[in-house]
């Protein structure tokens, strides 16, 4: 649901008077607690337990799950009690496992306050934290009672978060084409505008609800969301400790490499890659890697939590609106793949970013 700041608690009221928790945790960033919490009524609710975690994937670990069950056991939390999420797809994705898994289950509602949560960590019902290094590794398929996706909040954010979304946005736009495709041709709109946000949102989740419903496991065409996300996860666990290495950028570069292993694989015309290049790289650095990282990145990539059989599989791009998935791509012919365009790509290009440059 796309709400705006003047309905949005009506709809929490409306919830909670329906189903009357006993107990609601309020899960929260450092930034969504600053910024986005005050606009919101239900954390004058005094017997609200808010628990704090840092912002992005910091908060992801094991640790912090711990002492959030810790937290929820000595305030009596049960199958009753209700896990609000405030925050980007980071706290989503925490919260919404923490509550998946503690008791069993307990209900769970999304409130997201960046664009990349809005448009698509908080649609799909996938939760996960990250394990020694790889991202999402451990995780549940568990769908939030309820999502409040509040467009107000869009100019709270930062140009990196906006970026982070926007690579998103045009993920779904080529997978999907049509009016998500006209809607990117014109570039990131103003964050003031927020009817025409609603509408690119409202197109972005229409967009993935319906490959969600009709392949929720991920057994078949729900892995066309994968698209930008193998390389993608693989740059970014690679920067892993490099803050200004963020997802929306390795995404965004991920589109762009997996374009063009899928041209090099003689899937895809090498015009494609000419409409990719144009959609990204006025907007987003071009990651490489050196030569000396070609096997750590293979490594990462084949603990893809996507591939079967010990083989990578990826999502390639064909053409817009035409995408193949569980496309497999030998390690050895990666490590080729890798090798050319790690040495070929940072001799000959001035507006690159490498893992030495940051």
């Amino acid at each position: 649901m796309i709400v705006r700041t003047e309905t949005i608690d009506s709809r929490i009221e409306t919830w909670l008077d329906k189903n009357q928790p006993d107990k609601i945790v309020v899960v929260v960033s450092q930034t969504s607690k600053l910024l986005c919490l005050p606009k919101l009524q239900i954390h004058l609710k005094l017997d609200n337990i808010i628990y704090e975690v840092p912002d992005g994937d910091d908060s992801k670990t094991m640790g912090y799950c711990q002492d959030l069950w810790e937290v929820m056991l000595r305030n009596d939390v049960s199958r009753n009690s209700l896990v609000i999420a405030v925050g980007g797809g980071a706290v989503l994705d925490f919260a919404g496992f923490c509550a998946s898994v503690y008791m069993r289950g307990i209900p769970c509602m999304y409130v997201p306050t960046t664009l990349l949560s809005m448009v698509d960590g908080s649609e799909g019902g996938k939760t996960g934290i990250n394990f020694y290094g790889t991202k999402n590794i451990i995780g549940t398929f568990t769908e939030p009672v309820k999502i409040l996706r509040n467009v107000d909040f869009l100019p709270t954010l930062p140009q990196f978060e906006v970026l982070a979304g926007w690579a998103e946005i045009i993920k779904h736009a080529i997978i999907n084409n049509g009016a998500l495709w006209n809607h990117i041709q014109n570039g990131i709109p103003s964050l003031d505008n927020t009817e025409l946000w609603m509408d690119i949102i409202r197109e972005n989740i229409t967009f993935k609800k319906g490959i969600v419903e009709n392949d929720f496991r991920e057994k078949g065409e729900r892995k066309l969301l994968n698209l930008g996300h193998t390389i993608g996860h693989g740059l970014e666990a690679l920067h892993f400790e490099n803050p200004e290495v963020t997802h929306g950028i390795c995404v965004a570069n991920g589109i762009y490499w997996e374009t063009l292993l899928a041209i090099d694989a003689g899937l895809a015309d090498p015009s494609l890659l000419e409409t990719i290049e144009n959609l990204i790289f006025p907007l987003y650095p071009k990651i490489y890697w050196s030569t000396d990282e070609v096997e750590p990145l293979v490594s990462l990539l084949m603990h893809d939590k996507k591939n079967r059989n010990g083989k990578i599989q990826f999502t390639l791009p064909l053409s817009i609106g035409n995408c193949k998935y569980d496309v497999e791509i030998s390690d050895a012919n990666l490590r080729y793949f890798l090798n050319k365009h790690a040495s070929a790509e940072l001799a000959n290009e001035s507006d690159t970013v490498s893992s030495a440059e940051f």
